[in-house]
Parts: structure tokens; C-alpha cells; sequence
């Protein structure tokens, strides 16, 4: 079972102050799978469009 650890964020951080897109992405969706194996499949779901950019694509709620 994969564990999101305070080691993994930073990494995800660093890869991406350095723009480093690859290793983002390595560790973005090794995020996603933590995620999903620990049942939270919607968490993963919205990880994966964020990554991939489909979220453009669902209908947003506005609140006044």
C-alpha cells in the first residue's frame, strides 16, 4: 500500500519549482494511486483530471 508522506509533497513541490514536469507527474499520480488503493476514488479521479486537464471540461457551480 502506497503512503502519502510529508517526503512525497515536498518531492511534488520541488519537481515543480524546478520545472521538472516529469518527475511532477511521477509523483502526482503516485498521489492518485495512494488515493485510490485507500478507497478515496473520487479524490483520485479529481487528481487525475487536474493532471490531464479534463476538469475544463465539468460544468462549475456559481454561488452569489
Amino acid at each position: 500500500m502506497k503512503v502519502i508522506s510529508v517526503s512525497t509533497i515536498g518531492n511534488l513541490i520541488s519537481a515543480h519549482m524546478e520545472g521538472d514536469n516529469e518527475k511532477f507527474l511521477i509523483f502526482a499520480n503516485f498521489i492518485a494511486d495512494a488515493y485510490e488503493e485507500a478507497g478515496e476514488v473520487r479524490c483520485a479521479r479529481i487528481i487525475r483530471k487536474r493532471i490531464d486537464g479534463t476538469y475544463k471540461n465539468d460544468s462549475t457551480v456559481t454561488l452569489d
